[in-house]
C-alpha cells in the first residue's frame, strides 16, 4: 500500500528515498528462492554496510548506522585513474527500475 506524503513531510522525503534502499528486500523472485550465492558480475559486488555519511559542501547532513546484517549490491558507474572516486547505482531490489545514484570518494588510501 502507498502512501502520499503531505507537503510538510516534503523536506524529509529525500532522506527516506536515499535510506529506502535499506530497507528490507524480498527474498524471492517469481514464487522462487533467490540463490544465496549470486554472479554479480565483472563491474558488481556486494557490501556489507556498517555506517553511512551524506555530506554537502563537505558539511556531514546524514549519519546512519546500519544493523549487522545489511548489504546491498553495488553495480560501478564510474571510477577514477587512482580509485578514489567512484559512481555507483544501488538499489532495495537489486533490479535496475529501484536503482539510485551514488558519489563516494575515498581519503584514506
Amino acid at each position: 500500500k502507498e502512501s502520499v506524503s503531505e507537503p510538510s513531510n516534503a523536506s524529509n522525503g529525500w532522506f527516506e528515498s536515499i535510506t529506502s534502499i535499506f530497507n528490507s528486500k524480498e527474498s524471492t523472485e517469481g514464487g522462487a528462492s533467490v540463490s544465496n550465492t549470486p554472479d554479480y558480475g565483472a563491474d558488481s559486488w556486494k557490501v556489507d554496510f556498517k555506517t553511512l555519511t551524506i555530506k554537502a559542501f563537505g558539511i556531514p547532513i546524514v549519519n546512519k548506522k546500519f544493523d549487522e546484517a545489511t548489504s546491498r549490491v553495488w553495480r560501478m558507474s564510474y571510477l577514477d585513474k587512482d580509485g578514489s572516486n567512484r559512481i555507483v547505482r544501488a538499489g532495495k531490489t537489486g533490479r535496475g527500475k529501484d536503482d539510485m545514484l551514488f558519489y563516494m570518494s575515498r581519503d584514506d588510501w
